[in-house]
């Protein structure tokens, strides 16, 4: 069969990160190599960078397949892409997939949509596309998902957690070839031509906010590091983004990953996630990891006060994150900071946080405001919520969908930009970032940052008329 793998465009309504950072597909690039191992005809169409319409590609390739992926912001375009192969050829099977999917399948039930994979993705989509694939070729009915193939509903049925078989957090490695056409464009902040690697599945940790747990129901696992070595050495990029939930967990594993990456010689340069604990406990394997290429960590930083670091059972508190910082900037690591801001924030509170990233040299922040993602356990009564949970695009955990207590909304946002402005555009690091980074980094960076602002600024109005 021919597969067309479909990674749609965000919404104009969902607010930021496509401006800034835009990295490879890796879950298609996993399901397309399964394809193709299977014997399929793959392709990717990226809509982030696609020129083309999906209708001149259904036209050209004239797939027999539709898969799409995406998350919560991306709910309406998944549907809409089913919808439009279906329009084109009825005869498309149209399946959806990805993180938001498998938490909240309801959400993608639409009679344009066949199938949705809500589990065990690695080996339920290549059983799928078997079963798929001999039924074309005699003719016969579309099987039952929920009957024939575990971890798959067709159209209309439920999730039944019980029915479903146990987590199984088998790998494949990614086909990036499938992704030719745009890897020059796939960068991550002032990360130029970044490629994925994946070397866990969840976390070991029970954060409060943490929607990334419920993906894996609380399990946590780690591929085998010679595998890692082995796919991290088939990639053509320098720059390297370990895209696990946290890499930063164990220190004999980061100790046996530095080893290995010493005696393989690989060259390369690193972005990951890592916890602040993790970094003010360990500097030596810090220091090590920078000799290594180590040059970003994202770190949840969340709050700088310990009765909200409490309440979001993140095991952490505010001197912790002070000493990580010492320790990332000692060793030369930059720092994006990723940081929770209350509904009961008021200009104070805004302020404080503010101070205390300049205090601590961040590089970088994200500022996310308290968001009860569904599916994620934080249950809240609709008349609290400013954003429906029907309205996708905006659960993007750069809106406010919660009502605040201390500030109108327009002044909430007014809030979240001066703190952006205070610590995003100091003088030191526009001189350092135009010394360190290349101009079509740094343009990128501005530009992507001004759409941001534009976007937040139409925020501000349309509270304001409301």
């Amino acid at each position: 069969m021919k597969i067309l793998l479909v990674r749609p465009k965000p919404s104009p309504d969902t607010i930021g990160l496509q401006h800034v950072m835009i990295v490879e597909p890796l879950e298609l690039e996993i399901l397309g190599g399964l394809a193709v191992e299977g014997g399929h005809d793959c392709r990717i169409a990226d809509f982030i960078l696609e020129r083309s319409s999906l209708e001149k590609i259904l036209t050209a390739y004239k797939p027999d397949v539709l898969a799409v992926t995406g998350y919560i912001t991306n709910v309406p375009e998944m549907i809409d892409a089913c919808r439009r192969a279906k329009a084109f050829n009825a005869t498309i099977i149209t399946i959806v997939g990805g993180v938001h999917c498998e938490v909240c399948p309801q959400d993608l039930d639409d009679r344009a949509v066949d199938y949705r994979v809500v589990r065990n993705a690695v080996q339920s989509f290549p059983a799928l596309l078997a079963s798929l694939s001999g039924n074309l070729a005699g003719q016969k009915a579309k099987p039952s998902a929920g009957i024939l193939i575990p971890g798959v509903l067709a159209a209309g049925e439920a999730l039944v957690e019980f029915q479903l078989p146990e987590l199984d957090f088998s790998y494949h490695a990614p086909l990036r070839s499938l992704t030719a056409a745009y890897r020059h464009k796939y960068f991550y902040i002032f990360h130029d031509k970044v490629a994925l690697l994946k070397t866990s599945f969840g976390c070991p940790y029970q954060c409060e906010f943490c929607f990334c747990r419920r993906i894996t129901r609380g399990a946590y696992a780690e591929r085998p590091l010679d595998q890692v070595i082995q796919e991290l050495a088939s990639i053509q990029e320098k720059e390297v983004y370990i895209v696990d939930d946290d890499f930063l967990v164990s220190p004999q594993r980061v100790r046996d990953f530095l080893k290995a990456i010493r005696g393989a010689g690989l060259g390369k340069s690193y972005l990951l996630y890592g916890r602040a604990d993790f970094i003010a406990q360990n500097p030596g394997l810090i220091r090590e990891f920078k000799e290594l290429g180590l040059r970003t960590v994202i770190v949840g930083l969340e709050s700088f006060f310990d009765a909200e670091l409490e309440r979001y059972a993140k095991g952490t508190d505010a001197k912790t994150n002070a000493r990580a910082m010492e320790v990332l900037r000692e060793n030369g690591v930059d720092c994006f900071a990723t940081v929770i801001a209350a509904p009961d924030w008021g200009p104070a509170e805004f302020k404080a946080c503010a101070d205390k990233l300049i205090e601590l040299g961040v590089n970088y922040v994200n500022l996310q405001p308290y968001t009860p993602l569904p599916g994620s356990g934080l249950d809240m009564k609709d008349d609290e919520l400013l954003i429906p949970r029907s309205d996708f695009h905006k659960w993007d955990l750069a809106h406010l969908t919660i009502k605040p207590t201390q500030l109108s909304v327009a002044d909430y946002y007014r809030q979240m930009l001066a703190l952006y402005q205070r610590v995003l555009f100091q003088g030191s690091y526009l001189k350092e970032y135009f010394l360190k980074y290349k101009p079509r980094m740094w343009l990128k960076m501005l530009t992507g940052s001004a759409r941001v602002r534009a976007q937040y600024l139409r925020k501000i109005k349309e509270a304001e008329n409301a």
